[in-house]
């Protein structure tokens, strides 16, 4: 199964005014001091949304592209200094009998992840 989260981090007050303006309720959050997955103690606030996911990269990559025009309509943007937000894509390899699996972003795509101040993290 495929996944795209949101992770977003910083100031309190920043954090809290972009959850409240997000069109889904984040699935996790911690504070600033919590303890980590890792053990080590947060030096911010933050919070993980699920964008979509799905078997197939291509469906996935529509709803990701749906969540954040979404954000983007409701004034959602992260290119301010409290605040930083990473998109974060896990998609499995495809079964060798398929072929490779692959994400296609299109130059709208980057070019959205840059006005909103995204930054992008792809593992499988």
């Amino acid at each position: 199964m495929n996944i795209a989260t949101l992770k977003v981090y910083g100031d309190q007050a920043a954090v809290a005014d972009v959850r409240d303006g997000l069109p889904s309720e984040p699935e996790s959050d911690w504070k600033k001091g919590d303890t980590s997955p890792t053990g080590r103690t947060r030096i911010d606030h933050g919070f993980y949304a699920t964008l979509g996911t799905d078997a197939d990269p291509d469906a996935l990559m529509r709803q990701v592209r749906a969540y954040l025009h979404e954000c983007q309509a409701r004034g959602i943007t992260f290119d301010v200094a409290p605040i930083q937000a990473e998109l974060r894509l896990a998609f499995a390899p495809a079964a060798p009998a398929q072929g490779a699996s692959t994400l296609d972003f299109t130059l709208a795509d980057l070019s959205l992840l840059l006005e909103m101040g995204i930054a992008l993290s792809i593992s499988s």
